[in-house]
C-alpha cells in the first residue's frame, strides 16, 4: 500500500497533479479479516489477529477497529454489529422525539405518528438494511418455513416499533406485541426488514446491463441456482445472500433505464382528458380528425391483451390484436400500452402517406399521462416503442401532433 501510494506515478503524485492532494491525516485504515488467534493471557479464548499500522510520507497510521463510509459503519470482522447498534440508537432517538409531540389525550393524531414512523423513523434506521441486514433475513419464515423469528439486533430493533405502536394506539404497555401491530396495521418487524431488503433486491435486478452491478448481481444469482438454491457460499457477500433467499431471477425481471430522452425532448402527441364521461362523449361526438383510432387492453380468463381498431361512424374498418401472455406475467396496463402500439400500426398502414388530423382514443388515463412522461418508470420500454413508431408515422419536419383522449 505505501508503495503503490509513494512510487513515481503513484497515486500522490497524480492527487498532486490533479489538485485534490489526500489529508494523510484524516485518512483511516481498517484490515477487514476474521481470522483469530489464541489469546496469550487466556489460552482458552480467541481474539482477532493483529493488524499492522502503515507509514505514508513519514506519517503512520493505526489501524482502526471501524469506520463510517457512506453511511454504513464497516468492522473489520464485517459483523456490521457496531452499524446495528448506531441503527438502533437512531431508531429509539427518533422515536423518544416524537413520544414528546403525542399524548393518549393531547398532541398529534394517532395516524399522523404512523405516518413518522413509516416514512421517517424507518427509513432512517433501516437505511442500507440490504447490507447490513442480510443476515437477518432468513430468520423471519416461522418454524414452517425454516426460520427461527426476529433474533438479535432485529429483535432489539422490534422494540423500536413496538414503542412506535403504542404511541399510534394509545395502548397499554402490557399489550401484545402482535395485538398492537394489528391495530396500528404495520408489519411485524422480521416482515418488515424482509420487505426492505426485498424491495432492494428487486431494483438491483432491474439494473441495466451497462451498470457495475449488473454484472455482479447476475453471477449471484447464476452462482446460487446452479446449487438449486441449496448450497452455501464460504465467504458470501450480502448480494450473494439476498439473491440466495430472493430467488430472483434478473433475466426476466424488466430493465429501468436511467435516462429515456435527450433533455429538450418534446412528445409528438397531443393529450387531452376529459373532465368526467359526458364531457368525453360530447368530445368524441364533434370531433373532426380524418382519421381516429381507438385501444383498450383487458384482463380476462387469466391471460392478457391488448387491441386497436380503426373506424368510420359504426364501421369498422381494421383491427388488430395481440396476447400478452399469463396475469401474473403481465399487467392491464402493459396491454393498454401495447393496444396503443397496435393503433400506430393501423394508422401507419391506413395513411398511405397521406397527411390529415388523427386521433387516439384510450380509456385508461395512467396510459394517456405516460405519452407524455419524462422519467423512468416500470413499462416505460413500450412507452419508448410507441414513441418510435409514431415519428416513423410523423417525423420530426411535418409539424403534426398526435392527439391522444
Amino acid at each position: 500500500m505505501s508503495a503503490a501510494m509513494e512510487k513515481q506515478g503513484g497515486a500522490l503524485e497524480w492527487s498532486e497533479g490533479h489538485n485534490a492532494e489526500f489529508e494523510l491525516e484524516k485518512t483511516a485504515l481498517i484490515c477487514l479479516s476474521s481470522k483469530r488467534i489464541t489469546d496469550p493471557n487466556n489460552p482458552g479464548k480467541t481474539i482477532p489477529s493483529p493488524r499492522l499500522p502503515i507509514t505514508i510520507r513519514n506519517h503512520t497510521i493505526q489501524p482502526s477497529k471501524s469506520h463510517k463510509f457512506l453511511g454504513v459503519i464497516i468492522d473489520q470482522d464485517l459483523n456490521f454489529k457496531e452499524h446495528a447498534a448506531h441503527a438502533m440508537a437512531k431508531g429509539t432517538k427518533y422515536v423518544m422525539a416524537c413520544k414528546r409531540i403525542i399524548r393518549p389525550t393531547k398532541g398529534i393524531h394517532g395516524k399522523l405518528m404512523k405516518r413518522l414512523f413509516e416514512s421517517v423513523i424507518l427509513p432512517k434506521m433501516l437505511y442500507a438494511a440490504d447490507i447490513w441486514c442480510a443476515s437477518l433475513i432468513a430468520k423471519g419464515k416461522g418454524q414452517g418455513g425454516g426460520g427461527r423469528g426476529a433474533r438479535g439486533f432485529a429483535l432489539q430493533m422490534a422494540r423500536v416499533q413496538r414503542t412506535a405502536t403504542l404511541l399510534v394506539t394509545g395502548g397499554l404497555r402490557s399489550t401484545a406485541t402482535d395485538t398492537l401491530d394489528a391495530h396500528a396495521n404495520v408489519l411485524p418487524f422480521q416482515q418488515t426488514l424482509r420487505k426492505t431488503c426485498f424491495c432492494a433486491a428487486l431494483r438491483m435486478a432491474s439494473l441495466p446491463s451497462p451498470h457495475p452491478l449488473a454484472k455482479e448481481i447476475k453471477s449471484a444469482y447464476e452462482y446460487h441456482e446452479k446449487r438449486q438454491f441449496q448450497g452455501r457460499k464460504r465467504h458470501p457477500s450480502p448480494l450473494h445472500k439476498l439473491m440466495n433467499e430472493f430467488q430472483i431471477d434478473p433475466s426476466k425481471v424488466e430493465k429501468i433505464e436511467p435516462v429515456r430522452h435527450y433533455p429538450k425532448w418534446e412528445p409528438d402527441v397531443e393529450t387531452r382528458i376529459a373532465e368526467s364521461v359526458k364531457q368525453a362523449i360530447t368530445d368524441e361526438t364533434l370531433a373532426t380528425e380524418e382519421l381516429r383510432v381507438y385501444s383498450d387492453g383487458s384482463l380476462v380468463d387469466g391471460g392478457v391483451g391488448g387491441a386497436a381498431v380503426l373506424m368510420r361512424g359504426e364501421e369498422v374498418v381494421k383491427r388488430k390484436r395481440l396476447h400478452l401472455g399469463r396475469a401474473d406475467e403481465h399487467t392491464v396496463y402493459e396491454a393498454e400500452l401495447a393496444g396503443m402500439i397496435l393503433a400506430i400500426q393501423i394508422l401507419k398502414e391506413e395513411a398511405g402517406g397521406r397527411r390529415g388530423t388523427m386521433a387516439l382514443g384510450v380509456d385508461n388515463q395512467a396510459v394517456i399521462l405516460t405519452t407524455t412522461a419524462f422519467q423512468s418508470r416500470p413499462g416505460h420500454h413500450l412507452a419508448d416503442t410507441f414513441h418510435d413508431d409514431l415519428r416513423k408515422l410523423l417525423p420530426q419536419e411535418d409539424g403534426r401532433k398526435l392527439i391522444v383522449r
